[in-house]
């Protein structure tokens, strides 16, 4: 038994499946979603049509679709699927990928930005300069500094959120047949026979209402406490990468100032090099000198410039870091100008490693961080407290209805609302108990986090200390090279040495010479380390958007400022700089620079204890060991009239200074200057930060042993 087909369901069959194909190909970009409504459409249409011409004269199922009556009805469930699959594709979004040529684009666009924020500065850059155009231009701290502005924002968006709303609204409806009812009475049980309106078919409304809730007014308060907080950590963390990006450009900038000073003498050096390396050849085939002289020296001078090489490589790198800190395109040509002096001129250390643990703790960025964090995180948890208690709400309004039926349209209401969630009085005690899980969490960071200030002012103060006595080594290294180089150039001129031994020697100079270099580039970066671990500000926050000549005079001043309080400057004894690093050719004479048979030894405070102070003036005034044992020291220096001279400021301003006096381990007294007494550790702090704010130099808190 099978179905009996026809001529015309033939036909129809096969128009049915032609047509769905059209479709499918016309919304092939649509949804699936889409398409299956189309075909459920389909489906419906074949199940209301199904059994309507069956075969009479043999008993056998009809065909599915009869052609006489699914023409007009399957005209319409055919509109019908193509409006749902329309509106169903209109729903749907589709994300195209970034093409090729839109990514070049975008390319080209970034880069003109970047290009258009630089300004390539036509004078050779000094330190100081690099410095400021990097607080200035570079992308990475300029990033902090939108962070930053952002927390802001947020802080001003979270207070305006402690406001009460004001909320206007108005309303429009209309209904048919009109909204009519009728009524039964309550006493007799009788119902009305006629309906009743009372309410117009169209309706307008208008309200105007003040409410304020007390709860939502508190978590509003304390969200916008977290807020300012949160902007206050983002001060630190852009704090924090100005310290950072200050080290880099030093160390980069010193590293790019070897290589350009290099530059002259390594073509002279590389001409000799190759030349004596020819003749060294020329003896070694003739037999004018032992083959094995010969092949000594070629390894001799390979190695020496094997190793110049190396290490000038590894300084010419160090120009496109500072291109890239200070925001300029790689490629850009610029020169470098050293402002500061001969590359042999060292820092002595003139604060003991605890003098600096207390300046890391006061002005530590980290530390800082987590104090807001632990501030944070007992603000959640009042607000989770705050939740606990039940809510007030008062609201005001005027309102308006345009309702005919109503005899006062516009009245005043006022109301009060009293609203608890009962449930919080039971699960609030797991909200109060994360919140003080979270404040110890805190603690504890706070806790690590001042433990590895400690210790990283410790490591601090070792490299740098390291790093001072390489570079003094290397200074000393380089002195004897070129002595060396001077008599290997007399001999030579005296016919008592080779000229090969005497381009020889010149390599080996210029070897020093970049030793040196990279010394005290290696001892720059352990200063410039030591600054961002104190926590000192290159520049106050004022200033970080002024212009370069102004940032350039601030930076100077706020590093002076340093070394008078913690790095009183020395030069070594046993060299004089100026020779020592007097730009010269390589095959020129030096001049022979004399040099005591033991170096004198960097500068170490020692603080005694107990303490001896001595009065450097008669206007400062004397210690007292039995006073409170907190103080904040202000400067430190070895020179009376500058101390008489801060001694009378001070007094002028209201403060009651003291002068304690101690000796170095070269026997050299130094003297610092002390304000106020104070028996806890935190009022010294806030007296600091208060002189800090308004004198605008680097104080610390100091505490006083031997009482």
């Amino acid at each position: 038994m099978g179905f009996v087909l026809d001529a015309r369901d033939l036909r129809w069959r096969t128009r049915l499946f032609e047509y769905h194909r059209s479709l499918n190909r016309r919304f092939q970009n649509g949804s699936g979603l889409a398409r299956r409504c189309f075909l459920a459409c389909l489906l419906l249409c074949e199940r209301d049509h199904t059994n309507q011409n069956r075969s009479k004269t043999l008993n056998i199922p009809a065909p599915l679709f009869s052609p006489r009556r699914l023409s007009l009805a399957g005209s319409k469930w055919s509109i019908l699927g193509l409006l749902a699959n329309v509106l169903l594709s209109g729903c749907t979004v589709t994300v195209p990928s970034i093409t090729m040529v839109e990514q070049e684009q975008l390319a080209q666009q970034d880069q003109a930005i970047l290009l258009a924020a630089q300004k390539v500065p036509a004078e050779p850059l000094t330190l100081y300069e690099a410095m400021a155009r990097s607080l200035k231009y570079n992308l990475d701290l300029r990033q902090k500094w939108m962070e930053e502005a952002l927390s802001k924002k947020q802080e001003e968006v979270s207070q305006r959120d402690m406001l009460p709303g004001l909320i206007a609204s108005a309303g429009y409806s209309s209904r048919t047949p009109v909204n009519a009812a009728i009524s039964k009475s309550v006493a007799s049980g009788l119902i009305s026979q006629e309906a009743s309106v009372s309410s117009d078919p169209i309706s307008r409304n208008m309200d105007l209402t003040l409410s304020w809730n007390w709860l939502d007014f508190g978590l509003s308060y304390f969200q916008a406490r977290q807020d300012g907080n949160k902007a206050l950590v983002q001060r630190e963390y852009r704090r924090k990468a100005a310290h950072n990006l200050m080290r880099d450009v030093r160390f980069a900038f010193w590293k790019a100032a070897a290589a350009q000073s290099l530059e002259r003498d390594m073509v002279v050096i590389r001409k000799a090099t190759g030349q004596a390396l020819e003749e060294a050849r020329q003896v070694e085939q003739e037999g004018l000198r032992s083959p094995i002289y010969a092949l000594q020296f070629q390894l001799g001078m390979l190695e020496v410039m094997r190793q110049i090489e190396k290490s000038l490589a590894d300084l010419s790198l160090a120009r496109e870091d500072l291109a890239v800190l200070i925001n300029l395109a790689p490629g850009t040509p610029y020169r470098l100008c050293d402002d500061s002096g001969a590359m042999d001129t060292a820092l002595a250390i003139g604060a003991s490693p605890e003098t600096l643990e207390q300046i890391a703790l006061s002005s530590r960025p980290e530390l800082l961080i987590e104090r807001y964090q632990a501030r944070i995180e007992a603000d959640e948890t009042r607000k989770a407290m705050a939740r606990l208690f039940p809510g007030l709400e008062l609201n005001l309004s005027k309102n308006f209805d345009g309702n005919t039926y109503l005899v006062n349209q516009h009245w005043v209401q006022a109301g009060a609302r009293l609203s608890w969630n009962l449930l919080q009085t039971v699960t609030g005690q797991s909200s109060l108990d994360l919140s003080d899980q979270r404040e110890e969490v805190v603690r504890m960071r706070r806790l690590v986090a001042h433990m590895a200030v400690l210790s990283q002012t410790r490591i601090a103060y070792q490299e740098y200390q390291t790093a001072h006595d390489m570079l003094q080594r290397a200074v000393i290294e380089n002195a004897t090279r070129q002595r060396m180089q001077k008599y290997s150039a007399d001999r030579s001129d005296l016919g008592l040495e080779s000229q090969l031994s005497a381009v020889h020697a010149a390599a080996s100079l210029v070897l020093g010479r970049i030793q040196q270099y990279e010394a005290y580039a290696r001892y720059h970066n352990a200063l410039g380390h030591l600054y961002a671990t104190l926590g000192l500000d290159p520049l106050q926050e004022e200033g970080a958007h002024g212009d370069i000549d102004r940032m350039v005079r601030q930076l100077r001043e706020n590093e002076a400022r340093w070394q008078q309080t913690i790095f009183p400057p020395i030069t070594p004894a046993w060299i004089s700089s100026k020779e020592a690093m007097a730009p010269f050719p390589v095959a020129d004479l030096l001049g022979d620079k004399a040099m005591p048979d033991q170096p004198a030894p960097h500068a170490v405070v020692t603080m005694p204890d107990p303490l001896q102070p001595v009065s450097s003036t008669p206007e400062a005034k004397p210690l007292d060991r039995s006073a409170p044992p907190f103080v904040v020291q202000v400067i430190a220096s070895g020179d009376a009239a500058e101390i008489d001279t801060m001694v009378a400021y001070l007094k002028a301003q209201g403060y009651q200074p003291y002068v304690n006096r101690v000796h170095n381990g070269d026997g050299h007294v130094i003297m610092q200057v002390w304000i106020g007494r104070y028996e806890k550790m935190a009022d010294a702090q806030a007296a600091m930060e208060h002189y800090r704010a308004s004198e605008q130099r680097p104080v610390f808190v100091r505490m006083l042993t031997g009482r």
